[in-house]
């Protein structure tokens, strides 16, 4: 019993000690704890903050307590040099947090010496009016990581707001974020001295209401037209071989889009929630459409996605509500889930590949188009559809058409992946039109290559003749 009390008070012993310690390190970790606070500027002059890094001044925040601190209210003009202590600097950048939660901030002049607009250097300034520029060729050239256009709106030009943009020509990129959020912009034309638009360039300007894209122009950002809500109009220029990611979510406005060939891939996300987006003609190099690039299109009727595409990304057409028909080229391989469904519309689903696509889900379209839709196929591969897995879904599957080694179905002249009376018409309309074997095509409408059906080259008469003989021979 001698030990079992000499082992109980020596616990007791350590329990006070430890109690004891934790009793003097408490204030010293209660300190650890507390944010340090400190000046983040150098020096103050007219009410503006500054620091000094490599003989140039950034303005900047005033404190960091625990949060970024700042004084600015009402109108700031930043000027473009200071004179400190009898010594000239340029100010040539604006620091990240350096305007933070100034929510009584109303207008900044921001001058053409600012190179860079650092991160969430005007987040919070829910006050903000307008943003004054003196330099457009500056602003253009600046690094901006957080555009004060997002709360101001308004972009001026000294006293005159920029509603109809013009790029200085010479200037060869529009950097990211460059005029994201200016709602006041109704217009832009670009010189064909740019080459590249940055992500997220002109993302949410409301009022702009079409763009042409020059051929100069090669690559276009993530989100550079998205939220576009007035872009009724876009063309984009045959240099250009990818859509990035969300170039043009959420254009509710848009009503047609053609994909020149020189695009490769359609990226995700690339025209989601395009609600008006009733014509898409896609060029005949793309290799990829991605994740949800067309969902949420709801005034689509239909699509043509041209023999070059291998694979059709997750809910590429996903509530695509209005579209009736569909035709896949003959390189699909892959159907990632759920690329067609919710679009309880479609009435003609025409299938180029002669080996079926593959697809993981059962649920690719929607019940009620396996049960009323009709799938046109190769005739050499209607066995291998019906009696496949998925397609077999169709109850109504015709084998109807023999693509050509380019996937071109003898007498398609309108592109629909089968000869029809509608074929006819379209070879009627480049007779009318005074049709011969160099007749320029017209998207969408027929492909002048298709229309010499005899190919005797000429488009004459005997051209819609020969197409009913087919469509006679196939029993349509």
């Amino acid at each position: 019993m001698t030990n079992i009390k000499k082992i109980r008070n020596m616990m007791k012993t350590t329990k006070k000690l430890f109690t004891l310690l934790l009793a003097l390190a408490l204030p010293a970790m209660a300190s650890a704890l507390t944010p340090y606070s400190y000046d983040n500027y150098d020096f103050e002059l007219d009410g503006i903050y500054y620091k000094i890094s490599n003989d140039s001044a950034w303005v900047t925040y005033q404190r960091w307590n625990g949060d970024h601190v700042s004084n600015y209210w009402g109108a700031v003009v930043i000027p473009s040099v200071i004179t400190y202590q009898g010594k000239t600097y340029p100010v040539t950048a604006i620091d990240t947090y350096a305007f933070k939660n100034c929510s009584g901030l109303t207008s900044v002049t921001i001058p053409e010496s600012i190179r860079t607009i650092g991160g969430s250097a005007f987040y919070g300034c829910t006050g903000l009016t307008s943003v004054i520029i003196t330099d457009l060729e500056a602003w253009c050239n600046a690094d901006i990581q957080f555009n004060p256009l997002c709360y101001a709106q308004h972009l001026y030009l000294n006293d005159t707001e920029v509603t109809d943009l013009v790029i200085p020509e010479g200037i060869t990129a529009i950097k990211k974020y460059a005029f994201q959020g200016c709602t006041g912009l109704k217009s832009v034309t670009i010189p064909s001295s740019v080459t590249t638009i940055g992500n997220n360039a002109f993302e949410d300007c409301t009022g702009l209401a079409a763009v042409h894209i020059p051929t100069s122009v090669t690559s276009i950002g993530e989100c550079a037209f998205e939220g576009c809500t007035g872009l009724t109009s876009a063309t984009l220029g045959n240099a250009i071989n990818t859509i990035n990611m969300y170039t043009f979510s959420g254009c509710t406005a848009l009503k047609s889009i053609r994909v020149p060939n020189s695009i490769t891939t359609i990226c995700t996300g690339a025209f989601n929630g395009c609600t008006s987006l009733a014509n898409a003609s896609l060029g005949n190099s793309v290799m990829t459409i991605g994740n949800g690039a067309f969902m949420g299109c709801t005034a689509l009727s239909s699509i043509e996605i041209p023999n070059s595409v291998a694979e059709i990304g997750n809910k590429a057409f996903y509530g695509c509500t209005s579209l009736m028909s569909v035709s896949i080229g003959k390189s699909v391989v892959t159907l990632q889930k759920d690329a067609f469904q919710n679009a309880p519309s479609i009435e003609t689903v025409i299938c180029k590949a002669v080996v079926p696509p593959v697809w993981n889900d059962m649920s690719m379209f929607m019940p009620n188009v396996y049960n009323h839709a009709s799938l046109h196929v190769p005739c050499d591969a209607e066995r291998a559809y019906k009696t496949n897995q998925h397609w077999g879904q169709f109850l109504t599957i015709i084998g109807d058409f023999t693509p050509d080694a380019n996937g071109i179905v003898n007498g398609d002249v309108n592109g629909d992946g089968e000869t029809t009376i509608a074929d006819a018409n379209s070879v009627i309309d480049v007779v009318i039109m005074g049709g011969n074997a160099s007749h320029p095509r017209t998207p969408g409408k027929y492909d002048e290559n298709n229309a010499d059906v005899n190919g005797d080259g000429e488009i004459t008469i005997a051209d819609v003749n020969a197409v009913i003989n087919i469509v006679v021979d196939l029993g349509q």
